[in-house]
């Protein structure tokens, strides 16, 4: 059988492309391996903090936080330029932060003060943050579980 060119050309995509490609794909199981699920995330308890909660909440807003990020029960927290914040608070369910490091209230305070001294290029400003904004900030970021 003669494929006229536009035809020819799409049975070779087909046949060099998108073969390949589903026999791939199918190597590769929505079923549970070992007939195991996976198990149910623990929650980490919540780390204590020095700092006022709802002032960080106020700040949050006010610093412009929320242009770029997303957080659960904030008005106008719909920002998608910067990760949401969802669970940042928990480090069970986020064990890293920017550029690798360990989600602990310390890295989280050093991220917000200066961001760029964490991750070389970042595109999260230094809002020149004085200490007890920080820290009121990271009381308040250590509640979004």
């Amino acid at each position: 059988m003669k494929l006229s060119g536009r035809l020819a050309g799409v049975w070779l995509w087909v046949t060099l492309v998108a073969v390949p490609l589903a026999a791939c794909s199918g190597s590769a199981s929505s079923e549970p391996q070992s007939g195991r699920s996976k198990p149910a995330e623990k929650s980490a308890p919540a780390p204590k903090v020095s700092g006022d909660a709802n002032n960080g909440r106020q700040l949050f807003a006010s610093k412009g936080c929320i242009a770029c990020h997303a957080a659960p029960g904030v008005a106008g927290a719909t920002g998608t330029i910067g990760p949401s914040l969802g669970g940042i608070g928990d480090p069970g369910k986020r064990p890293q932060l920017a550029a690798g490091i360990p989600n602990t209230p310390d890295n989280i305070r050093r991220w917000i003060k200066d961001p760029a001294s964490v991750k070389a290029g970042t595109m999260m400003p230094n809002l020149n943050l004085n200490d007890k904004e920080a820290d009121d900030l990271v009381a308040f970021l250590v509640t979004l579980r």
